[in-house]
Parts: C-alpha cells; structure tokens; sequence
C-alpha cells in the first residue's frame, strides 16, 4: 500500500505510482570471447558520470550492462596497447563497484543472482570471479559492502579486482536483475535481497528500538528539526554510517515504524518485514525517484509519502531544505500552528548557502509548491530580523542569480542557463570550441576551454556585473580585430568554422580603478602565452587557440 494523502499536491503525484516496475523474464548469461576488461578511469567529469570501465567484445564494442549504470554507452575508452595484459583464462564478471549506499543496494549486487545458478554450479564455480571498482577502491575500505557479500555466501578473498586493462579468451557476464533502461527488476533480483533479509531473521536478536528514522545529515538545511520531530514521536535517531551491515539489519528487522528522506538512506526499506510501517520524506516536491519507486515493489510495505521540505533551488544533489510541516504534523495526530522560527532560520541557510554555490530557482518547483510556497514567503517576509541575521544577499527574495547568460552551442543554437559567484571580485568568461558545445561559465583564474584537445576557440563571452569589461578578438592580418563587445556579448563567430589568433580585454574607467584584469591563452602548440593585461594584445602568431584564462588583480589602497 502506497499512501500519498499527505503529499502537497497528491493529485499531481498518483500518476507517478501507476507503474509496475516488475519485469517477468528469464535471464541468461553473455558469453564474450575475447573481450577486454576496462578498470575504472576518470573521464573528469565527476563522480558516476565521468566513470569510464566496463566490458568491451572483440570487436570494442563497449557493453553498456557492465558499467554501474546500465544505460551507458561511452564508459569505453582506449588503453595503450602495451597496457593491455591477455590471459587464456575463462573469468565471470559480477559488476562494476560503486561506494555509494544506494548503489550498493540497486547495482553493485545485481550480477550476484548468477552464482546462484544452475548454470554458474554446473559449468563455472571454478572461474575466477572479477570486477572492477570506482577510485581504485578496495573491498576492505567498503566494509558493510564486503559484510553483504559474505551474507550472500560469496567468498570475498577470492574476489579479483582487474586493476589493468585484461583480454581474456571468454569473459561470462551475467544478465542484471536491477536495471535501469526498463527501469524495473526481475524475480532474481528479489531473492537477492530475500537471501539477506532471511539472514537478518534468523540472526534477530531484541531490540528496544520499535521506531527509527534514518537521519542522512548531508546537504540537508532543517533535517535536524525533522529528527527532532520524530524523537519526540518515540523514533529512535540513527545515523546509519555509525553502524556495521550487521547492527543495521537487525534494526531493520526489528523495527515497527522506518521514517527516512528519499534517498540512499530510504533504500534500506527493502529489509524491512512485510507490511511495516514506512514513512519517507521526499528531498523536493513530486520527486520520488525511480530507483525507490522500484524497491517499493520488491515486497509488500505500508509506505507513507510526507512531504516536509520547501527545496526551491534547482539541483537533484542538493542542498535541501526540510522544515517542520503542516502534513507531518498532521500524519501524526497533532495540530500545526504555523510555521516556526526554527522553519524560517533553516530556509535562510539553505537560501543563502544555494546562492552561493550559484544555484538557480527552479521555477517550476516552486509553482509546484503552490499556496505552501506563497504563505511560508508572506509569513518570512514578517520576520526581517532573521532576514538581517542570516546577512542575505540584497534581492534575495527573488532567488535569482546575480549572472545570466545564454551559451550558444555549435550547430544546435542558443539555449538559457544560469550561474552565479558571489563577491566583487568574481566574474565568468565562457569560451566557445569547435565541434563541441559551450565549455562551462568558470570563476577567475579558472582554464575555459580545452588545452589537451586540438578543438579551437572561435568565439568569447565575459560578464563582469560590477564594471563594464570590453573585449575583442583577432583573426589574422587580413581581418584583423573585432568590434568590441562588453559584458556578455559574443566575441567571434560561431557559425563561420573561424578560429581565432588573439584577444584583448579591458575595464571600463571605473573598473579601472579598482582592478587590473589579466589574462592569457593557450596554443596549438601546447604552450600558454605570457600574460597580457588591461587592453594589451595578445597574438597567438599563427598558433590556433584552444584555452583561456583570466584573472583580476585588486590596486593597492582599492
């Protein structure tokens, strides 16, 4: 059962719940000759995103079910061929390892159905088990990861973990029973996790914890007061990362009532007994993640969306925003008179600490929030003294970033972004490259653009909201300079395939004043140039330019 009656909108959100995320299929195994395992290999664009490794066949087709996610299909990249070691030998493959909980939970065991098998007993238990993991980490650095694989019965020490690019004869790859492009999961997959739910029983031992909410204390304003909240429900308050797989499980198997906020922290529901009491607390409005939306499927649950959160800045990573709300409240009987000091004071930091890390509302959030939006903003505007004690940037209330652009990606036209940086001193300036899209709006004395790759820069955006900054760029002795531009207009072209030579930039009188702006670029070559400043130019003499980079330096007494 599925209860949304105290959602803010829970009308919006039933359709949401119509899915059956159970897929009845057999699955099988791959049998890939001569396929080569790739280790992870950071790609540079953070986390699960830029992880490269995985399984490529004989042909170097990457297999996009050996990444930790499922759906990728660039996870490949290319080793040298010196790197590559070969082995006869005939390996199964259990996954890719990623140390985060939730994936641990969803992907990092979704392989393990195999060992199970008549076909992995009758024809492969004497083939090393391999995989590979993100960061280079080891097994004995993720203990409640090894402590979950000893529950399934796997010997953890006969685990290889490929650390070199590996050709082997046959590489066996099981089907996943978890999985992302259909979104859904298959019988395997539930008696996974049966396997360590009947562990957690038959090792149950009392415990005088009968509520408990799973606090998750990362990038959360307001989720102390949410904890706070509960305990005073009789839940006990754990945090989870305190506690070995063992003393979780048995918390879980025990308990009577699980509250937590969507998350890596909810995904531990799944270990809850049939039919207990779930309670989860979405990050954002309407946002319930599919992967939880799949392992409330997995067993039959009693589960409870409350929405307590007022997040209005637009990010699936967070910060967040928790206040004590009227539906929590009313969840448990008691009657809510307003909101309190404690609401207001959480949404300020939370406000605050999103402006600063240049975060944009999301004004679709916020019209999803509607009328609870609309009265938490008429009730803060009353409070001014905590306004003037949280030092809120002037025209807070807007949620807007102080710098606004619009990058023009090759070939496919201008679409809107935002960013912001707090501080006089700041500034973005944005490259344009050949064949690629808009590199990122960076900070001073950040590199915009690509210094390792022949893709030149055709055209330059600066934004400098304080002063007028004044820029232009060269294209050769034929043409010579362009117009100048000042803050945000594009310099170049972006439609002409027409690199540029040189650039030169400068502030207004005032700007002047206060600040010396410097900057160099990159070559073709390899090499930056020297730095130039305030209107000197810079000539790349015959060398295509692939990175910039600028910085301001405050005059002595400014």
């Amino acid at each position: 059962m599925v209860n949304l009656d105290y959602l803010y909108d829970s009308a919006a959100a039933k359709p949401i719940f119509d899915k059956n995320y159970f897929v009845d299929k057999k699955l099988g195994f791959q049998v890939i000759e001569n396929g080569t395992i790739l280790p992870y290999k950071d790609n540079g664009r953070g986390a699960l995103i830029g992880a490269l490794g995985g399984i490529t066949d004989g042909d170097g087709n990457f297999i996009g079910s050996s990444h930790v996610i499922d759906f990728r299909k660039d996870g490949k990249y290319t080793p040298p061929p010196e790197s590559i070691k070969h082995s006869s030998k005939t390996v199964v493959y259990i996954g890719y390892f990623y140390p985060v909980w939730g994936h641990v939970i969803t992907d990092n065991i979704c392989h393990l159905w195999f060992l199970r098998s008549d076909d992995f007993k009758s024809q492969f238990k004497d083939c090393p088990l391999v995989y590979i993991s993100w960061a280079d980490l080891p097994l004995k650095n993720l203990e409640s990861f090894k402590r979950l694989l000893e529950i399934l019965e796997l010997d953890v020490d006969k685990l290889q973990k490929i650390e070199q690019p590996t050709q082997f004869d046959k590489i066996i790859l099981p089907d996943r029973s978890f999985f992302h492009v259909n979104k859904g999961f298959v019988n395997e997959y539930r008696e996974t996790i049966n396997c360590i739910r009947d562990f957690a029983l038959k090792n149950r031992t009392p415990t005088s914890s009968k509520k408990i909410y799973y606090f998750h204390g990362q990038r959360g304003f307001g989720e102390e007061r949410i904890a706070q909240y509960l305990k005073s429900k009789g839940y006990e308050i754990v945090s989870p990362e305190k506690l070995t797989l063992d003393e979780q499980l048995n918390l879980l198997i025990n308990c009577e009532s699980f509250a937590s906020t969507l998350g890596s922290s909810s995904h531990n529901s799944i270990f809850l007994r049939d039919n207990t009491e779930t309670i989860f607390i979405p990050r954002f409005v309407n946002a319930f993640y599919e992967h939880q939306l799949i392992l409330d499927q997995i067993h039959k649950q009693n589960i409870n969306f409350v929405d307590s959160a007022l997040s209005i800045f637009h990010t699936r990573n967070g910060p967040f925003c928790y206040i004590v709300s009227e539906q929590l409240k009313r969840f448990f009987g008691d009657k809510w008179d307003g909101y309190e000091e404690g609401d207001f004071e959480a949404f300020l930091r939370y406000t605050k600490d999103s402006i600063a890390r240049g975060l944009a509302a999301n004004e679709t959030g916020i019209k999803k929030y509607g009328a609870i939006f609309t009265d938490f903003m008429a009730q803060l505007k009353k409070r001014e003294d905590l306004i003037t004690a949280e030092d809120m940037p002037p025209h807070w209330e807007t949620f807007q970033p102080m710098l606004t652009y619009q990058p023009d990606v090759h070939k496919k036209g201008w679409f809107p972004t935002t960013t912001f940086l707090p501080g006089k001193k700041l500034f973005y300036y944005q490259t344009y490259i050949n064949k690629k899209d808009w590199g990122e709006w960076v900070g001073e004395d950040q590199i915009s653009g690509s210094p390792e790759d022949e893709l030149d820069i055709q055209a330059i955006k600066i934004n400098f909201p304080d002063y007028k900054i004044y820029y232009s760029v060269y294209y050769n002795a034929e043409e010579g300079w362009s117009k100048k531009v000042t803050n945000s207009q594009q310099a170049g072209t972006t439609d002409e395939t027409k690199a540029i030579y040189g650039v030169k930039i400068w502030l207004n009188e005032a700007g002047t004043k206060e600040f010396d702006v410097l900057y160099r670029v990159h070559k073709f070559d390899g090499n930056w140039t020297d730095w130039a400043k305030n209107g000197e130019a810079i000539y790349s003499h015959g060398q295509k330019l692939n990175a910039i980079q600028i910085k301001l330096e405050t005059k002595a007494g400014a």
